[in-house]
């Protein structure tokens, strides 16, 4: 499944010089900062651990976007890099809190469906892959999570000509298989704030 959601986004983007010279196809990059929550549930091998959670994880978000526009629906895909930092809580079964440092990086591509109104202000949403490339504590070791999963990502923009101006709420799950030995991972309520540029057509 992995390999071919690559394999398609890559395909739609490689198109997109020639959907460009059609009136019905915008591209554009992407930038933004979040903040988000964090879970990291079933440690295997690990009794003195009950609960990993944070809730002050911050970051940014950077990538490339298309959308394809019918009339006041569209179809925007993109490809994002994410980068992710702060506390986590390691709360331990005898009651005990711990609070390491946390980094981690992703790979997501959403896949987004909206309509535009009031020429400006554009309502959107849908799935969004997501691949967990690095996960580490501050101390340089790596954290054992469940690599790849699936969310979704609501969001409202406005956008001027060229600028696009956006708010998004989004929730990712990694969930690993029955007996496996990595862990759940979860950013149940993240918020991300984007500035985008358009290239080509603006409609």
């Amino acid at each position: 499944m992995k390999v071919k959601t690559f394999i398609l986004v890559a395909a739609l983007f490689f198109i997109c010089p020639v959907l460009q010279q059609a009136q019905s196809f915008t591209t554009g990059i992407s930038l933004g900062g979040s903040t988000t929550s964090l879970d990291i549930t079933k440690i295997p091998g690990n009794t003195a651990i009950s609960t990993i959670n944070g809730s002050s994880i911050s970051g940014f978000e950077a990538g490339f976007m298309g959308r394809l526009n019918l009339g006041p629906v569209f179809i925007k895909p993109m490809v994002l890099v994410s980068y992710q930092s702060g506390i986590l809580n390691f709360i331990n079964t005898n009651g005990t809190v711990n609070t390491p440092n946390f980094d981690y990086g992703t790979v997501e591509i959403p896949i987004l469906f909206g309509i535009r109104f009031l020429k400006v202000l554009r309502i959107e949403g849908g799935p969004v892959y997501n691949w967990i490339y690095t996960s580490q504590y501050s101390s340089g070791t790596s954290v054992a999570v469940q690599p790849s999963g699936w969310g979704y990502r609501i969001g409202l923009n406005v956008e001027f000509s060229r600028i696009n101006l956006g708010f998004a709420y989004q929730g990712i799950n990694n969930t690993s298989s029955s007996g496996s030995s990595i862990s759940n991972f979860s950013t149940p309520n993240e918020l991300i704030f984007s500035l985008g540029i358009n290239f080509g057509k603006i409609l």
